[in-house]
């Protein structure tokens, strides 16, 4: 899993929080508010200078930040760099998410797990610019065009995992065929999950996408599983590749 970049170092801040009386002083100062280095030494059974270098860790990790008020020096939690953890957790239940949800599909149909298919287009644009293209309805009209001559009058998109988007794509001799599903996974910049429901398509099939930053850009690989028959696949594959290059033509 690639972890994203942050202001805050996760390697220390799980370091700092690793000690159990590092991690009974950030309990404390979070229930009681900042307090003197001296009040806090009161409350364990060692030196105050080996609670000293304890808070010095602290610090080191953003964990706490000392201030004055008059002639005192109090220590105060800061909660901001756990965002930081939540984030790199985040990542792993949506590893473990993955893996269970394409074990699920391969006991329910196999036979349809095996009709799928993988395109890789080079983009050369950032991986958070072509992320965020995906989300973006006003960007979404102007890529999501599988065939010549379509257009897409309508998209909306609830960019939230839970959420769901819907795309209207006109086509000159079918009408209107609306195009739709859920977010299964947001992990900005690194993957993007979501179901894929349309006339032409399984129920729940789904597509995953892939953002692998490079020395030019983007490496956006684009995985779609499940449907109905060979020739669905088939144009589904002809159609994402049109889109592909929309999509680095809008950017």
């Amino acid at each position: 899993m690639v972890e994203r970049e942050s202001r805050y170092d996760l390697s220390a801040i799980l370091k700092a929080a690793s000690d159990p009386t590092r991690r009974a002083i950030l309990t404390m100062l979070a229930q009681q508010g900042p307090l003197r280095v001296t009040d806090i030494a009161r409350q364990f059974e060692m030196s105050l200078n080996s609670v000293s270098k304890h808070i010095k860790v602290l610090e080191s990790a953003e964990l706490v930040q000392r201030r004055t008020e008059w002639r005192e020096h109090l220590i105060e939690v800061q909660m901001a760099p756990l965002s930081t953890v939540d984030e790199w957790f985040a990542g792993l239940r949506s590893i473990w998410a993955l893996r269970l949800d394409a074990l699920e599909t391969a006991l329910e149909d196999p036979e349809m797990t095996d009709l799928s298919f993988e395109i890789t287009r080079a983009i050369p644009h950032p991986p958070e610019k072509v992320f965020d293209a995906w989300l973006n309805p006003e960007m979404l009209v102007r890529f999501m065009l599988p065939g010549p001559g379509m257009t897409v009058p309508e998209a909306q998109s609830d960019a939230k995992v839970g959420g769901r988007f819907r795309i209207i794509m006109r086509a000159p001799e079918a009408g209107d065929l609306p195009h739709e599903g859920e977010y299964k996974v947001i992990d900005r910049p690194n993957r993007l999950q979501f179901t894929w429901n349309s006339p032409y398509s399984q129920d729940d099939s789904t597509v995953t996408l892939d953002f692998k930053p490079t020395d030019n850009g983007t490496e956006l690989r684009l995985h779609h599983i499940r449907f109905p028959s060979q020739e669905s696949r088939d144009n589904h594959e002809g159609g994402w590749a049109a889109i592909l290059k929309a999509l680095e033509e809008a950017l």
